[in-house]
């Protein structure tokens, strides 16, 4: 209850200063002047195949443990319950999901996601930097070398992390768990930690990590052509660096909380990428809407089609998959 109230106060405060700043109806009026709906079938297809894809990354984490169908269902089910749900719900409503139609253990299921997460964020790190990088080479007037020299410092440290975790993982479990003793969290360290240290290690073997790396470069190409026919239907002029700067942006806006579907921080992060790239803001604000707007109709849309089928299934009695 907690997390939710501040999730909702954060969104309240972002959409407050945005509200403060732009004239929503006069930024809103545009959209009838500037928009071509038939785009609207790209951004649409596109959003559900990089759902899709998504699935199939999930179900190679857990190691083909869940059929493609159940991957499929429990990723639509938990991203349109992110749309309704506060501090990323939906994440753990998929874990419930796939321990409810099978018999992968809680324990593997979390350590899988907490992956999911470590790959989703050395990606999206990576990403805004190289694209930030870009635009400041092609508009020498928006360098900042502090930014690059941070960058790449940034680069660095998730490197230097993921070869400590795969090399040095005995070095790092005793250390923590002497941190942890001192604490006198030795038990929290033992039952929530440690395991998740000793999976990964396990997980950062290039046979095992370079396929859900592909599939996560994959997955984010339809997510940046949705992102580039959203701009095309309005008639902006975003460039191919600069979409993906601004997906980078949308993606760091997750990491804040929010209210259910991150309205008025995901508005606001998407603003201040247009800020940073020296865009319009009211373009940046139009976009973002109109981004958030259609995320929301599609994926929580084809979500409940999915729980619906879901919850018929369970009451006509379909049993548990082994695995």
């Amino acid at each position: 209850m907690k997390k939710l109230f501040i999730g909702i106060l954060v969104s309240v405060i972002f959409v407050g200063i945005i509200a403060l700043k732009f004239d929503f109806r006069a930024e809103f009026s545009k959209i009838g002047d500037k928009i071509s709906y038939v785009y609207l079938i790209p951004i649409t297809v596109t959003q559900l195949i990089g759902l899709v894809i998504f699935s199939f990354r999930w179900r190679l984490l857990l190691e083909k443990k869940i059929n493609a169908k159940h991957a499929i269902s429990s990723s639509f089910i938990g991203y349109a319950a992110n749309m309704v749900l506060p501090a990323r719900g939906g994440d753990l409503f998929r874990v419930f999901y796939c321990r409810s139609e099978t018999d992968v253990q809680y324990f593997h299921l979390l350590s899988k996601l907490f992956i999911e997460k470590v790959i989703d964020f050395i990606f999206v790190i990576m990403t805004g930097i190289i694209s930030f990088f870009i635009i400041g080479l092609n508009n020498p007037a928006q360098q900042n070398y502090t930014v690059f020299t941070v960058s790449g410092l940034i680069i660095t440290g998730i490197l230097f992390s993921l070869y400590l975790i795969r090399f040095q993982n005995e070095f790092i479990q005793l250390v923590s768990t002497k941190i942890f003793t001192i604490a006198k969290k030795e038990k929290f360290y033992k039952e929530h930690i440690e395991a998740h240290l000793i999976d990964l290690k396990d997980f950062l073997q290039i046979k095992k990590f370079i396929y859900p790396m592909l599939l996560t470069l994959f997955s984010w190409f339809f997510y940046f052509s949705n992102y580039y026919f959203v701009n095309v239907m309005l008639g902006g002029d975003l460039s191919y660096v600069e979409i993906v700067f601004l997906l980078f942006c949308g993606a760091m806006s997750l990491a804040l909380p929010s209210a259910p579907s991150g309205i008025g921080v995901f508005h606001a992060s998407i603003i201040s990428g247009f800020l940073l790239i020296g865009k319009d803001s009211s373009y940046g604000l139009l976009y973002a809407t109109s981004l958030h707007l259609l995320s929301f109709i599609n994926i929580t849309f084809a979500g409940l089609i999915f729980y619906i089928y879901w919850t018929y299934r369970r009451r006509h009695g379909k049993p548990v998959e082994s695995v």
